[in-house]
């Protein structure tokens, strides 16, 4: 490959890759467990925040679940919340009842659809790690395994490392 394609292509990687690093988290508004409004502004946030876009009928998602669980308590609930956020559902699921189930103390947010459309996420699961400034600062690729990103939410928020 010429040089000044070799150029071009690193180029791009490095601002598509900047890019999703250094993205402002969109702002959004939401319904919790209890049918209250929960409101995500990024720019105001006391902590850091996970957000997971999850479905009760995915493997996958219970699969992560528990390795965010273990991140969320190495943390400490008061420095760090973890939103779970319930995306492409069916009718008859009970999210409220699949966290109970599941053991996971996450703040539930319902009919998350809208908000997946604003971070782009098409799938479940879906986790983005946003900082106190409100910046991404860390994003779930498919195909990441649970202990990879436990490994990578620990290092991003400075936890200690877990043997697995």
């Amino acid at each position: 490959m010429p040089l000044k394609y070799r150029f071009a292509v690193l180029l791009l990687g490095l601002c598509s890759a900047g890019a999703v690093l250094a993205a402002a988290a969109p702002a959004w508004q939401g319904k919790g467990a209890d049918g209250r409004s929960i409101a995500f502004e990024p720019q105001r946030l006391q902590r850091p925040a996970i957000l997971f876009f999850w479905a009760t009928w995915c493997p996958y998602c219970e699969a992560l679940m528990p390795f965010i669980e273990k991140v969320y308590a190495a943390a400490g609930k008061d420095k760090l919340d973890v939103y779970a956020i319930d995306i492409k559902e069916e009718a008859d699921a009970d999210p409220v009842a699949t966290l109970r189930e599941r053991k996971v103390h996450f703040t539930l947010v319902r009919d998350g659809d809208a908000i997946a459309v604003l971070y782009g996420v098409k799938g479940t699961p879906g986790l983005f790690l946003v900082d106190r400034g409100g910046e991404i600062i860390y994003q779930r690729r498919g195909g990441d395994e649970p202990a990879q990103v436990e490994a990578a939410l620990r290092d991003k928020l400075g936890l200690k490392a877990t043997p697995h």
